[in-house]
C-alpha cells in the first residue's frame, strides 16, 4: 500500500503560536476519524470470529444430541446443521470482506496523514519558516495516495456486492429451515 515519503517535523509546527495552528486541527481530526474507522473494522472482525466460534459450538452440541433424536426429528436436526453451516460460511466470507475493508481503512489512514502533512507544510510556508521540501511534493503525495485509495475503494465495493450475494444465499437457507419448522426466520428468538 501507499506510504508517506514527505513529512513535516512536529518541531516546526510547535514553534508557531497556538492560534495559527488551528488550521491543521481539522486535518488532524480527519486522522483521528480514520483511526477510529480502522478500529471499528477490527472490532467487527473480532466479533465475527466470536460468532463463528459460538455457531460451531452450537453445531457440535446439535450433532451430539442428534444421536438421541427420532427419525422425524433427525431431518430437522440435519436441516438446522445445514443452516448453521451456511451461517458459518457466510461469516467466513464476511471476515474476508472486512479484512479487505481493513486494508482500505489503513490506506485511508495514510491518506489522512498525508493530508495532515500537507496542511502542516502549508502552515509552515505561510509563516515563512525555513523548510527545505517543496510543497508541490506534498501535493503530489496526497494525489497519488488519493488515487490508490479511490482505485481500491472500487475493489471493496465489488467485494461488498459479492458478500451481499453470499448473505442472500445464507438467508435463503435460514428461511428454508425456519419455514420447515413453522417459525419466522426474522425473529431474534428463533436463533
Amino acid at each position: 500500500g501507499p506510504s508517506l515519503s514527505y513529512t513535516v517535523s512536529p518541531d516546526l509546527i510547535k514553534s508557531l503560536p497556538k492560534s495559527s495552528r488551528r488550521s491543521v486541527f481539522q486535518a488532524e481530526t480527519v486522522v483521528t476519524i480514520a483511526v477510529d474507522r480502522m478500529s471499528a473494522v477490527k472490532r467487527t472482525i473480532d466479533n465475527t470470529h466470536r460468532e463463528i466460534d459460538r455457531t460451531l459450538t452450537r453445531i457440535k452440541k446439535i450433532k451430539e444430541g442428534a444421536a438421541n433424536a427420532a427419525a422425524r426429528e433427525a431431518d430437522k436436526v440435519d436441516m438446522e446443521v445445514d443452516m448453521l453451516e451456511a451461517k458459518v460460511d457466510f461469516l467466513n466470507d464476511k471476515i474476508d470482506h472486512f479484512e479487505v475493508k481493513l486494508e482500505l481503512a489503513d490506506m485511508e489512514l495514510i491518506l489522512a496523514k498525508a493530508q495532515f502533512e500537507l496542511a502542516k507544510v502549508k502552515l509552515v510556508k505561510k509563516h515563512s519558516i525555513a523548510f527545505d521540501d517543496d510543497e508541490e511534493d506534498f501535493i503530489e503525495q496526497v494525489k497519488s495516495i488519493q488515487s490508490d485509495v479511490n482505485d481500491f475503494r472500487k475493489e471493496v465495493e465489488e467485494d461488498a456486492a459479492d458478500l451481499k450475494r453470499e448473505e442472500d444465499e445464507w438467508l435463503a437457507v435460514k428461511k428454508k429451515y425456519f419455514s420447515s419448522i413453522g417459525e419466522s426466520s426474522k425473529g431474534w428468538w428463533t436463533e
